[in-house]
Parts: structure tokens; sequence; C-alpha cells
């Protein structure tokens, strides 16, 4: 009598996640070995990963795409550090291309998988975020292609006092599409690859002034094609051992060159600190 898992269907590889490391895995599997079968398993109801997940102001990538892309499809691309959109649209373009969205099953989140000699297989169990139905199925081989982030939930450290904070706290992770900065002043806090993309990002025609706080001192230099301005008089990486939310008014006006009617200081004049 043949195994419960011998009875589910069966695959040779399962890639789960379908973002640039999952759809590049899949058209190397498509192109070296035709004959076996595979698909993608993506928990979203779109590909690309990262780059569909994240919607912030000024969302890029660190790496060059002409390393970072696809050597199958080179980037083509005038900018070679190249915004969230034009990475997102790469992404899906290639996808259409190679036939790889063909691979994708959509709303299929892996909860466990568990390995058996005797059978020489993987058995995965995936559940549908949209109904809510548990299902399983086997594997040869099987490709983890879901990169570092936790995509329900980004890391928030705690913050003392953040319960009498009255402002709005946003998790870049979980950008809202329709936030309005009219008049406000914003802390970054963290002054890493996000804080120096968001910053800049941020429309010059509103009277905004954001700052950066971090724990420790952070280096810039400029790239082509950034208004690498607005970093330098917007962001400001100081010594804060308890980085909070509700800095935004002191910090904003007496560290990062803003004042209370929300216009700026020049990033030379000593009185910002």
């Amino acid at each position: 009598m043949p195994s419960a898992a011998a009875q589910l269907e069966h695959l040779d590889v399962l890639i789960v996640g379908a973002g640039i490391s999952g759809l590049g895995a899949a058209y190397y599997l498509r192109r070296e070995h035709p004959r076996r079968s595979h698909a993608i398993l993506e928990a979203r109801g779109a590909l690309g990963g990262t780059w569909d997940l994240f919607r912030y102001p000024g969302i890029r990538s660190d790496s060059d795409l002409h390393t970072f892309g696809y050597a199958f499809k080179p980037w083509r691309g005038e900018r070679f550090l190249a915004d969230g959109e034009q990475i997102l649209a790469y992404l899906r373009e290639t996808a259409h291309e190679f036939g790889i969205e063909r691979d994708i099953r959509y709303h299929t989140k892996v909860v466990s998988a568990s390995w058996s000699s005797p059978d020489a297989r993987w058995t995965v169990e995936v559940v549908n975020t949209e109904s809510g139905a548990r299902s399983a199925l086997t594997c040869s081989w099987l490709l983890c292609a879901t990169g570092y982030y936790r995509y329900d939930e980004g890391f928030t450290p705690p913050f003392d006092g953040r319960e009498r904070f009255r402002g709005q706290i946003i998790h870049p992770q979980h950008w809202p599409a329709d936030l309005d900065v009219t008049g406000r002043r914003i802390v970054v806090i963290g002054s890493g690859a996000t804080a120096v993309t968001l910053v800049p990002g941020w429309p010059t025609s509103r009277r905004t002034s954001p700052c950066c706080s971090g724990r420790r001192p952070t280096s810039w230099q400029p790239r082509p094609g950034t208004r690498w301005s607005s970093v330098c008089a917007g962001c400001s990486a100081r010594s804060v051992p308890t980085p909070s939310p509700a800095l935004s008014t002191s910090f904003a006006s007496r560290r990062c060159g803003g004042s209370a009617d929300g216009s700026r200081r020049p990033p030379g004049d000593s009185s910002a600190g």
C-alpha cells in the first residue's frame, strides 16, 4: 500500500517565493532541466517580493542593476541604481517574457515542511491565504527563496513612552498610500539604507521637515541623479541613546535644520545644532 505522501501531488522542485531569486531559479530550471516539474509558491497575490511589498518614497536598490539583475535578461534601464517601480516592472517583464508567471501559485503560503528519508521527499503543508484551506504536496527538492523579511509584520523595536506619543507612527514596510505629510515634522529613526533613500524621496513641494536619528554616525556620498542636498540637510546621524518618536518636535527643530514654521536653515548654519 503506498504511503500517504505518495498519494499527494508530487513535483521535482518547489520554489518558495516569487521574488527576484525565485523567478531566477525558475528560469534556470526551465532552461537546464526542462523535463523536471516545478512550481513557485507565493503567499501574496503578486510577484516581485520585496519590490512589490515595499512602497515607501524613494525605495531603490543599493546594488547596480547590471549585477543585481539577471544574466539572461541584462538590465537596459537608464539608471544603474534603479528605483523600486523600475525593478518591479523589470521583474514582471521577465516573468512574462520567459513564461515564468505560469509556474506561480499565488496565495499559497508554506506553513511547514518535513523530510522523509524512506520516501526521499519533502512533504510541504500550505494554506490558501484567501480561503484558509490547507493542503499538502511533496517534492524532491525544496528551494527557499523567501529573503529575510517577515512580510506580514516588520520588526518594530520597543520605545518607552510610545503610548503617550500623539503623532502617527509608521513602519516603512507598511507605508500608507494616502499618507499626507504636509506641514509635519518627521523623525526617521535609523540612518541605514532605508532612511537614506526615504528622506530624499519625500516631495520637495510640501512643507515638511524630515530628519534622521541614529545610534551611530553614518557617512554618505552622492550618487548620480540624487537630490543629495535633501539628504545633507535632512539627515544628521547623531548619537541618540534611546531614539523615540516623541523627539519629533524638539529633535526636528534643534538638530535637523527644521524650525517651528516648517522652514529649513542652511546646512552650514551653526544654529542648527
